[in-house]
Order: structure tokens, then C-alpha cells, then sequence
């Protein structure tokens, strides 16, 4: 099997790519390291001398030259969706293209969290970086045989995402990978608003506070229903402030 990560930077495709080809058995070639040994040099400093067009012209070649191979699961650059000859590689009938999707704001906090130097990054200001991250969401899209959202998940459950795919595909895998990411992020902000109790336990017990207010708890229910009244069923969001104050109380009262 060749499959094919393509995504925005940022989005781990080098990360989950090792992984996959671990996972699978099969050989790993990170594209844009093979660009960098074919040349001699790192990227940015490539990129830099020869231009654009001659830096996609060398990435198409490689990336036909590691096709050639079976068995392989490769990772690609951004940009490789920008070059027709590597969209119809991408498109070829023996390869697995698999888009890995980043909201941008992940993308960016991934990029500012690493020493990286990624060439085109540094040519757009915040504004004209997320218009060229928008611009090639349809460009995946529309190469992509498989779309893989990796918000608020691990490199290794991403991986098991795909390799679970792989084993048995269907028509509803791209949209029930939205809604892990989604059940995912809810969780986390879940475990987020348990710290915040833990800091209101705290507070409450040095200044002698009740640890349960009912006029205050009895407000932000009535802001939350009447906020969430056109797309939530309010016994949802009745079950979720009841859920959460009641697994709040508990770790304040286990703290005073």
C-alpha cells in the first residue's frame, strides 16, 4: 500500500507518518528530508536561493521517485497540492492520500511552539498566512481520499484512526473524525473548568464562602438556556449543569 499524508504545516503529517509506517510494517520517507539531502542543504535556505518554482519542481520529482517504491507511507510538504504533477501523482489509482486537517488556530499554536523555520511562513503577515491556509483547504479537499481531523488528539490516536480505516473503510469515517476531535476538545474543556472549581474550592474555603449558591447557579442556568435556545434542547444543556455542579460540589465539599 503507498499512502500519502498531505496537510497544511503544523499538522504533524512527520510525526503520524513514522508512526502509520511503524504501525503498518512499512518504510517511511519524509518528502521534504529527501528534498533536503537531494539538494544538500536545509529547506529554508534552498528555498530561499532558488525560488518557489524550482524548489516544487525538484519536490515533484522526488516524490514521483518515492512512488516508485511499495509498501511506503509517505509525508508530504504543504505545498505539494500546488503543483499539478504532484496532484495527479496525489490522484494516481495505487495511492492512499490522506488529507490530516488542523483548525488554524492549531496550526498556528504548533508552528509558535517550535524553533522550526518554515520558508513561506515567514513571507505572509497573520492575515495573509491564514488566507493561504484557507485557500488550501480546498486544494486538499479535493485530492484528499480520506480526511483525518487531528485537533486535540495525540500523534499515536491519530495513527490508529487511520490504521482502523485502512482495516475497514466507510462513507461516514471522515465525518465521525470530526466529531472525536469535537468530543475530545469537549473533554479537555471539561477538565479545564474542573481546575477552575478547584480554584474557586480554595477560594470559598479561605474566605468562609458557601460552597453551594443557588441564586448564582439558578442565573447562569437561565443566561445558558436562553443562549443555547436555538440549537441546543434544553433538557441537554439542564443535563450538563447538573452534570457538572454536582461534580463540582463534590470536589469542594472534599476540600473544605
Amino acid at each position: 500500500m503507498k499512502i500519502l499524508l498531505i496537510g497544511f504545516m503544523g499538522v504533524g503529517k512527520t510525526t503520524v507518518g513514522q508512526k502509520l509506517a511503524h504501525a503498518l510494517g512499512q518504510r517511511f520517507i519524509d518528502l521534504d528530508q529527501a528534498i533536503a539531502a537531494h539538494v544538500g542543504q536545509p529547506i529554508p535556505s534552498f528555498f530561499t536561493q532558488v525560488g518557489e518554482p524550482t524548489f516544487r519542481e525538484i519536490e515533484a520529482n522526488l516524490l514521483e521517485r518515492a512512488l516508485e517504491q511499495e509498501d511506503v507511507v509517505i509525508s508530504t510538504g504543504g505545498g505539494v497540492i500546488e503543483t499539478p504533477s504532484c496532484v495527479t501523482l496525489l490522484n494516481r489509482a495505487d495511492v492512499y492520500t490522506i488529507w490530516l486537517d488542523s483548525e488554524f488556530s492549531t496550526v498556528a499554536d504548533h508552528l509558535l511552539a517550535t524553533d522550526e523555520i518554515r520558508p513561506l511562513a515567514l513571507q505572509h503577515s497573520l492575515a495573509s498566512f491564514f488566507t493561504l491556509w484557507q485557500e488550501r483547504q480546498t486544494k486538499y479537499a479535493r485530492t484528499a481520499n480520506l480526511m483525518v481531523t487531528t485537533d486535540f488528539k495525540t500523534p499515536a490516536e491519530i495513527c490508529d484512526e487511520i490504521v482502523r480505516h485502512t482495516a475497514g473503510a466507510t462513507v461516514l469515517d471522515t465525518t465521525r473524525s470530526q466529531i472525536d476531535a469535537i468530543d475530545r476538545q469537549i473533554l479537555q474543556a471539561m477538565a479545564a473548568r474542573l481546575a477552575l472549581v478547584d480554584k474557586v474550592a480554595n477560594i470559598k474555603a479561605k474566605h468562609h464562602l458557601a460552597v453551594v449558591q443557588p441564586g448564582r447557579m439558578a442565573a447562569m442556568q437561565e443566561r445558558l438556556l436562553a443562549r443555547f435556545a436555538s440549537t441546543l434542547p434544553a433538557q441537554l444543556v439542564s443535563d450538563y449543569l447538573k452534570l457538572m455542579t454536582e461534580t463540582a460540589i463534590q470536589r469542594e465539599e472534599a476540600q473544605i
